[in-house]
């Protein structure tokens, strides 16, 4: 029989609270919070997914999951009310009995974890891990420094990362035609003005990422960094999915879920007059 706490605890001993940062803690958003509650709690089947979108919460009750686990929280930031979707998804959870866990920023830098899997998605060598300020005083692994695959340029690099992961859209900022050396993977959407500032002191001239803001891109090319962009969830996703893999080999009585998140937005590019 397995737990709650069983599995919080080796959620817990994959990605250690240690290598958090910004903030983004690995909890149980909902469902019991204390470890007594969590041992009474018995856990049969899981879903696994980067977001807990309206469709996925749905999708975990008709599977009759105990568990939902993610990347992305229901709940970025303390709220002492819910309204609209969250409160939808909250009830569903709860109406369903099922609890949901959050494994957070630890997981992006760890071994194993979501960038050294976007980077084997990508078929990339890594030079080493990439580091920025962790929330307990020490340094930490925000996603992995690597070596081109050839002598390209990024126009080739953009078509060779959207063959790789199956996708259609990729954003783009900088220069197509500058040679790639080397190249900062970070999944998801961290990457913030440290990480830029430090990418330029490390003669990184690439950034694949998952999104980033508007500002950070600005400043991103001001700072003659190329930057490429997979869209929303498309860089967890490899994570995620390793993730249910590892579920499987470490607690093969549990019944193990993935549904994908997928990306939505498509780049389009308005006709012109001439292609009228």
């Amino acid at each position: 029989m397995t737990t709650l706490r069983d599995i919080v605890k080796y959620l817990k001993d994959i990605a250690p609270q240690e290598f958090t940062f910004q903030g983004r803690e690995s909890r149980v958003e909902v469902g019991p919070q204390t470890e007594r509650d969590q041992a009474k709690t018995t856990i049969s089947r899981v879903t696994i997914a980067t977001y807990a979108s309206a469709k996925i919460v749905a999708t975990a009750s008709q599977s009759k999951a105990n568990l939902l686990v993610t990347h992305r929280p229901l709940f970025p930031f303390a709220v002492d009310r819910l309204t609209g979707l969250d409160l939808i998804r909250a009830r569903l959870l709860a109406k369903n009995y099922i609890s949901a866990y959050v494994i957070g920023s630890a997981w992006i830098g760890v071994e194993g974890g979501l960038s050294d899997s976007l980077v084997e998605s990508l078929d990339l060598s890594t030079v080493r891990g990439f580091m920025t300020d962790g929330d307990y005083d020490q340094m930490v692994p925000i996603g992995r420094e690597c070596e081109p695959p050839s002598e390209m340029n990024h126009s080739r690099l953009v078509n060779y990362v959207a063959e790789k992961l199956s996708i259609d859209t990729v954003l783009f900022a900088g220069n197509l035609d500058d040679d790639v050396g080397r190249i900062l993977v970070s999944p998801g959407f961290y990457i913030d003005m440290p990480e830029i500032l430090r990418a330029k002191q490390q003669d990184i001239g690439t950034i694949i990422t998952g999104e980033l803001s508007p500002e950070i891109r600005l400043l991103a090319n001001e700072e003659n960094l190329n930057t490429v962009e997979l869209g929303g969830f498309v860089s967890e996703e490899p994570g995620m999915k390793r993730l249910g893999h590892q579920f499987r080999m470490e607690m093969p009585e549990l019944k193990i879920g993935f549904v994908e998140s997928a990306p939505l937005a498509k780049a389009l590019r308005p006709y012109s007059e001439d292609m009228k």
